[in-house]
């Protein structure tokens, strides 16, 4: 999918005292079922003093999640279609676009799992890191705080050895989970990553796709902050799409290209 879009605004004095940013939150979602609907219904709550919208970027599910979203008619609640399913990175990089085309400098673009295992109470304190200077903020679980709570000792030791293995051969300052799916962009730095990669800014069609946005956003001098999450896979209904052996493949293939200077700017 190709969308052109807009230079954003350039941020100024008098566009941030107009008001709070507005937030753009870009949910890829493929068969998760009710968990969809309950999560957007639960932004509200979370977020009474921000504008948002929710991008729903539905990758060609097959369940009735969408049926049960539409009826469910929630405000400030789009969806994007892939009529196929197309993985992770094409409907993180749609969501991306459609959030541009409607988004100012100074605006946040979010982007977590549709599984109800991320909370979105944890946004207001990301937005705040947001406006006191970062690009982006990631939702961690290696800080101290975190806690990961249903998943089971293998993928947990995964998890950890993949972290150790980027912090190891792509080492950045003050990001510690590579992988998290959770995070808060500034617009900015998204436009200036799609201006400077191109089509290429993601290329990742699995969970990969993560670890690789994080590495071309460094590239672009993008400053990096942490915030401890509980991730609660014990709440998780719909089941797992990471495929673990492929996965780890594409991590591993990740970090030789980058190693080797393969993520060079267009």
């Amino acid at each position: 999918m190709t969308i052109t879009f807009t230079q954003p605004q350039e941020m100024t004095n008098a566009t941030i005292e107009h008001g709070p940013p507005r937030l753009f939150i870009v949910l890829p979602a493929f068969n998760e079922g009710a968990a969809l609907s309950q999560l957007t219904a639960s932004f509200g709550p979370a977020l009474p003093n921000y504008p948002f919208q929710i991008l729903v970027v539905d990758d060609g599910s097959t369940d009735d999640s969408m049926a049960l979203l539409e009826a469910a008619r929630i405000a400030h609640v789009d969806i994007i279609r892939h009529p196929q399913n197309k993985g992770l990175g094409e409907a993180v990089k749609t969501g991306f676009l459609v959030a541009l085309e409607r988004t100012n400098a100074h605006d946040i673009i979010a982007v977590m799992d549709s599984d109800g295992t991320h909370s979105p109470y944890l946004m207001a304190r990301m937005i705040q890191l947001i406006q006191e200077g970062n690009d982006v903020v990631v939702a961690s679980r290696y800080r101290y705080g975190s806690q990961v709570v249903g998943l089971d000792w293998f993928r947990t030791l995964l998890s950890h050895g993949s972290s150790w293995v980027f912090r190891m051969t792509t080492p950045i300052f003050n990001i510690k989970d590579y992988t998290c799916g959770f995070r808060l962009y500034r617009a900015s730095i998204l436009q200036k990553a799609f201006q400077t990669y191109g089509d290429r800014f993601i290329t990742e069609a699995g969970f990969a796709c993560m670890a690789e946005i994080i590495i071309k956003l460094n590239k672009l001098g993008a400053l990096f902050c942490e915030v401890p999450m509980i991730l609660r896979y014990d709440q998780k209904v719909s089941t797992s799409k990471i495929k673990i052996a492929r996965t780890i493949l594409r991590s591993l293939n990740l970090v030789r290209r980058s190693a080797t200077g393969a993520y060079q700017q267009q």
